[in-house]
């Protein structure tokens, strides 16, 4: 018997369907895209890593210029009591780097998951079910099969590409932003580590002169006292953590958006797209009474 009209026009759209499946159900078992993602997610752990490291160095700085005290006007100057801002703010960045890792880690846990065997099988074993129905000529079974296709797909994919399209953002628009970053937050270190040394050194020449001093008059005491350079050096430590404190801040924005945001909304993407093809393949006789309404 010759084929209808409507056979011969669903003819190739089956031949097509029936390609992609079989591709679909070989491409399951393809490392590489499961290869490209975890390198990706690795160099941005190590960047959080890194990131980590300079905020303890930071801190560790901070902690030795905060145990140094000077006289200036009478009255003790303590930078303790300065620096305590810069301590809360180092603080805090390390516990968005903290999270950022906790998030990445994560990531990896969710691609080792979908890089398992049993996905795999699932994915497979569904895109050959799928293709049995197609040919089998079956609407109702064809939308049911359609569905755990996609959701085997989404488990299998779907982290993979989340991981990859945000390594492409990163690539774009953020490795270089974060180099740069890096470069004047060590710039930072090094000049907050050469203040710290300077005021150590400062304050070991001070208990030298101190019994040089134990005869002189105490205006000239007092003047001495002005020159020992202590407000020079915590203005100095000032100026120098304000801009410490605008790269933080844009190194954090970077990371939260690298690392929370663009997976969060990649995925959501990913699920909306999944739903929206699972929506698709609800079966013609389902919606054939309201059409005929």
């Amino acid at each position: 018997m010759a084929p209808t009209p409507r056979q011969a026009r669903l003819s190739p759209r089956r031949t097509l369907a029936s390609l992609g499946l079989v591709l679909l159900a070989l491409l399951a078992w393809v490392p590489l895209p499961e290869v490209l993602a975890a390198t990706t997610l690795d160099a941005t752990l190590a960047s959080a890593f890194q990131s980590f490291a300079l905020a303890k160095a930071l801190n560790a700085v901070i902690s030795v210029l905060q145990s140094v005290t000077g006289d200036a006007l009478l009255v003790q100057v303590q930078f303790g009591e300065v620096l305590d801002p810069a301590n809360d703010m180092i603080e805090r960045f390390s516990w968005v780097m903290f999270a950022s890792t906790v998030s990445l880690a994560f990531q990896k846990l969710l691609l080792g998951i979908a890089g398992s065997v049993p996905v795999k099988a699932a994915l497979s074993l569904g895109c050959l079910g799928l293709l049995s129905v197609l040919h089998a000529g079956r609407p109702r079974w064809r939308g049911i099969a359609g569905r755990l296709v996609i959701i085997a797909a989404f488990l299998r994919f779907a982290v993979i590409a989340v991981a990859l399209a945000s390594a492409a953002v990163e690539t774009l628009y953020i490795s270089d932003t974060r180099a740069a970053l890096y470069a004047e937050l060590e710039q930072d270190q090094a000049v907050l580590e050469q203040l710290a040394d300077q005021t150590a050194s400062g304050d070991a020449g001070t208990g030298d002169t101190g019994e040089q001093r134990a005869g002189q008059g105490w205006w000239q005491g007092l003047k001495e006292r002005l020159g020992s350079g202590v407000n020079d050096r915590v203005q100095a430590a000032m100026d120098r953590f304000d801009a410490m404190t605008q790269n933080l801040v844009e190194l954090t924005m970077l990371f939260l958006v690298q690392t929370m945001l663009l997976p969060l909304g990649f995925l959501y993407l990913s699920y909306r797209g999944a739903c929206r093809l699972a929506t698709g393949l609800a079966p013609h006789t389902d919606r054939l009474p309201h059409t005929r309404r």
